[in-house]
């Protein structure tokens, strides 16, 4: 140490020499490891170190205040700029993806994912029109790959695969008792909290469900009723609809939205942040400091504080009725992880922390999903009046005397209404970027490609889903080829495969037969005079989930 202080203190040109020097061992030293979520630890460190140099300068060197001042910034200068070169060099030369095809700034820094998101907000797009001009394996980071191949579906997602998550999960926090299960990347942990989620979104916990989401189909039919004569804003309801069910499901509360016709201050803290999701998250360390600056998260707050309070309000509830009543069969999912905590269950959040991150993504992966999922497929159904004809006439076969015979244990049974969905989720998957993984440290053999160990690897849905090589006429929507395509054999992960798919899949599909059924045997819909959806179709936005601007639609009774 006295080494260097001597160094540093001597003539300008040895002192950034050295400072060049470091700024290389820096970063050669730091390159093995995963530091994403240690961004302010770093910064601090180094500014700490600074703070020392500039000590050392003035006390132990008999600079002046100003001149060990300027020689503190000109160390820092230096040092950063043989840190970016050493970086940057390696990133384009030498690192193991090099001879991976890709956007040459893409090699060197995600800041051009984030330039290119922040233009538009269509990673979806622009993924797929990178995939068209460089083939099935591209270099979209450092150390990233997109894969466009049905192969690496089953290489990376499904098991046994020995892929894991991606450093993009870390970005609230790398302590599990502080993050939701969406979060978790250890695989065995994963494993023991979905029990409790599945536990919660199982076919006896839908049982329970079930009325509670018909009567917001109700509600949904009664406000379109309303509009009788007039379009309505089905990307809005669709919207209340998929919100409103999850606060009933996840917490047995309701946000009112179907009923007041009006967005709950917490969903709409929630929606103001969500251009900024789609463009920070494509730089997950970014992302993670940013999150931890007080007042950063600025109206989003309203949605946190929004779930903390009703997880607070949910454990009250739940331990008077067990003192009251005794142990009954839980009510909502958030019912069904206390009921975990309290057993002393495994499978329950590991920390308040991590409850509090669970009941957000409850409300979040339940809602905009399926939102967009039921705005997408009225879409394509007006788009495409022969396919809603067909379900038309099916779903009024089924139920020859109407609302009044309406069963949903008759809908399940209707084989094309699930063609439209899964039709529906070809085209427009509601996460549409590719979900990232960790290969394992041996690599992964891809169709005779090795990718080597450590990398972030994912299949992105939106690509894959509209490869003409595994499907025919691959842009349109024909929701007949699922006759004879089988959802699991197909590149088709909506849900993803594997450990990690949704735990709410079930309940999403129930939501969407329920409406999708009901509208179908009361309305005629059509795009009002003068509108064709085109807008609707080309201006939806990637922030993570599908962001959907407003679809248009008239409702006229059969």
């Amino acid at each position: 140490m006295a080494t260097l202080s001597s160094a540093l203190d001597s003539s300008w040109e040895v002192t950034a020499g050295v400072s060049l020097l470091l700024g290389v061992v820096a970063h050669l030293t730091v390159r093995p490891f995963e530091i994403d979520s240690r961004a302010w630890t770093l910064l601090f460190s180094y500014l700490g170190v600074l703070a020392m140099l500039l000590v050392n300068f003035v006390k132990a060197g008999g600079f002046t205040i100003l001149d060990g001042l300027l020689r503190t910034i000109m160390v820092a200068n230096a040092f950063s700029v043989g840190l970016a070169c050493s970086t940057l060099l390696y990133r384009a030369f030498f690192h193991r993806l090099h001879r991976f095809p890709g956007p040459f700034p893409a090699k060197l820094s995600r800041f051009y994912a984030m330039s290119k998101a922040a233009k538009n907000l269509q990673a979806n797009i622009d993924i797929q029109r990178l995939h068209e001009k460089y083939g099935d394996f591209v270099r979209v980071g450092p150390r990233e790959i997109s894969i466009n191949r049905l192969s690496a579906i089953h290489a990376i997602y499904e098991h046994p695969t020995q892929c894991t998550r991606s450093p993009w999960y870390s970005q609230v926090s790398d302590d599990v008792s502080k993050i939701s299960i969406n979060s978790t990347r250890d695989v065995k942990l994963h494993k023991l909290r979905k029990r409790a989620w599945e536990r919660g979104l199982g076919f006896r916990a839908l049982a329970v469900y079930k009325p509670r989401v018909e009567a917001k189909v109700d509600l949904l039919l009664s406000q379109i009723e309303a509009c009788k004569g007039m379009s309505i804003d089905m990307t809005k309801y669709a919207m209340f609809f998929g919100f409103d069910v999850m606060g009933d499901v996840g917490f047995s509360k309701d946000f009112h939205m179907l009923e007041s016709g009006h967005e709950h201050a917490a969903i709409r803290g929630l929606h103001d942040n969500m251009a900024a999701v789609g463009v920070l998250g494509t730089v997950p360390w970014l992302m993670s400091m940013l999150s931890k600056i007080p007042g950063a998260t600025g109206s989003y707050s309203r949605f946190t504080d929004w779930c903390g309070q009703e997880l607070k309000t949910k454990r009250l509830v739940v331990a008077s009725e067990k003192a009251t009543l005794g142990d009954q069969e839980p009510q909502d999912v958030m019912s069904w992880l206390l009921r975990a905590e309290d057993e002393q269950d495994q499978s329950a959040p590991p920390g308040e922390g991590a409850f509090q991150e669970d009941s957000r993504l409850m409300i979040i992966a339940g809602s905009d999903t399926t939102s967009a999922a039921l705005a997408n497929s009225l879409y394509f159904l007006t788009k495409n009046p022969a396919c809603y004809r067909k379900l038309q006439q099916l779903v009024q076969a089924e139920f020859p005397g109407g609302e009044k015979d309406w069963a949903y244990e008759k809908v399940k049974t209707i084989a094309y209404l699930d063609y439209i969905i899964q039709e529906t989720l070809r085209l427009k998957p509601s996460v549409p970027a590719g979900l990232s993984r960790l290969t394992p440290p041996t690599g992964l053999q891809i169709d005779g490609v090795f990718v080597p160990g450590d990398t972030i690897v994912s299949v992105p849905a939106y690509t894959v889903h509209r490869d003409p090589r595994y499907w025919d006429n691959a842009t349109e929507f024909m929701p007949e080829r699922w006759e004879r395509v089988s959802p699991e054999k197909a590149p088709w992960i909506p849900f993803t495969r594997g450990q990690f798919s949704c735990p709410g899949r079930n309940l999403a599909i129930m939501e969407l037969r329920m409406v999708l059924s009901r509208i179908a045997l009361r309305y005629t819909i059509s795009f009002p005079p003068g509108y064709d959806g085109e807008m609707f179709d080309k201006e939806a936005k990637d922030t993570f989930t599908l962001s959907l601007p407003p679809l248009h639609l008239n409702f006229t009774l059969n």
